[in-house]
């Protein structure tokens, strides 16, 4: 069988197009995790992943293969990432992206959260630049146009082939990184808003995909400490609501605990659904474990009476890594602070924290 696998992969350079559709339609069920020929495609010093980076350019139904494959490929194989870290071929990918009416711009976006695992290729896309695109974006920076597109995408309201989900894997990658996180959080030059501000509203989205990804953004951007007090400023970025939105069920709050309250939270409609997915709701909570990292961050928290919040869902949690980390917050904001208290206990406890990837998101199979 890999003596005829081995003669089909020289088909995928042949120069008839149909010839190399046919080659990698057969070729297509190998290249899946739990196949034990993967390894076939990592011969001749990469030589089938260059040829399927080359199919990438050709006709969308051959490049459509060609992209599951790679996907395939790279759902944990630095090795691959690494052959794949070239500016051409990044650049392909954002323009199939950022680019109006592009069919394959999802299976762009897939292959895009799934390299950008890899450190080199996550540090080179936060420094590409293309040219602008027209009704997107008026910037020259690559990541700019991943935001702008992930926003404006919402819904298929600019592409109609394409819902941009995995872009919020992309960017929960992007911020494992420090100069990820500072991407988020500084306003850009273009249009002097914070990245991390348009992907807050997100938090309750239907698809998980889209929620998971920008949940993960956020708890990574938490550990930039020196940024908490914007992140938590309702004049600028203001990521408490959108924070604990996720967190409130159904259950009606006391006057008293309402005073204070982020408005967005303090009349939610009967029927509010709570975070269904147990790992997004421990990552929200770890969010708020970070931001209860300084004094000052404590004070705001509990102005803005996260405490009842928290006390609410923990009533109906059960999930027991979700409940320790409920119990967590509600030991830093209920505890009495010394005047002469510093955060080296607090900051032992958020140091065994990890910022998210999108791994969970990780396509392994399409």
């Amino acid at each position: 069988m890999e003596e005829q696998l081995n003669s089909l992969l020289e088909f995928l350079h042949d120069g008839n197009p149909n010839v190399r559709q046919l080659a990698l339609s057969h070729l297509l069920g190998y290249t899946i995790k739990s196949s034990q020929l993967q390894n076939i495609f990592k011969q001749n010093n990469m030589r089938p992943i260059k040829d399927l980076k080359s199919i990438c350019k050709e006709d969308p139904i051959v490049a459509n293969d060609a992209f599951k494959a790679l996907v395939n490929l790279t759902s944990d194989d630095n090795e691959i990432c690494k052959e794949l870290n070239d500016d051409s071929f990044l650049q392909l990918m954002i323009k199939m992206t950022a680019d109006n009416g592009v069919i394959l711009a999802d299976m762009a976006c897939m292959l895009l959260s799934n390299i950008t695992k890899y450190q080199d290729i996550a540090i080179k896309l936060l420094k590409l630049e293309l040219q602008v695109v027209e009704g997107l974006s008026s910037s020259t920076k690559a990541i700019n146009q991943l935001v702008d597109v992930f926003v404006k995408g919402v819904n298929r309201a600019y592409n109609k082939e394409a819902e941009f989900h995995f872009l919020a894997s992309v960017f929960a990658n992007l911020t494992m990184l420090p100069q990820g996180r500072e991407y988020f959080l500084i306003n850009a030059s273009y249009d002097n808003v914070t990245p991390l501000s348009k992907l807050i509203i997100f938090t309750e989205h239907p698809n998980i995909i889209r929620r998971g990804g920008v949940i993960s953004c956020i708890k990574n951007c938490c550990f930039a400490i020196e940024h908490h007090l914007d992140m938590l400023s309702p004049s600028k970025i203001n990521i408490l609501p959108y924070i604990l939105l996720p967190l409130c069920g159904p259950e009606e709050f006391d006057l008293d605990d309402m005073e204070g309250m982020p408005e967005d939270i303090q009349f939610l409609p009967s029927d509010k659904k709570r975070e269904s997915d147990a790992h997004l709701r421990q990552t929200l909570l770890e969010s708020l474990v970070l931001l209860t990292t300084t004094r000052q961050g404590r004070m705001i928290l509990r102005q803005k009476k996260v405490y009842p919040v928290i006390r609410q869902m923990h009533l109906v949690e059960q999930d027991e890594n979700v409940s320790i980390v409920a119990e967590q917050i509600v030991n830093m904001l209920m505890r009495d602070e010394g005047p002469e208290e510093n955060d080296h206990d607090i900051l032992e406890i958020t140091q065994s924290e990890h910022p998210d990837s999108g791994n969970d998101n990780t396509i392994e199979e399409i």
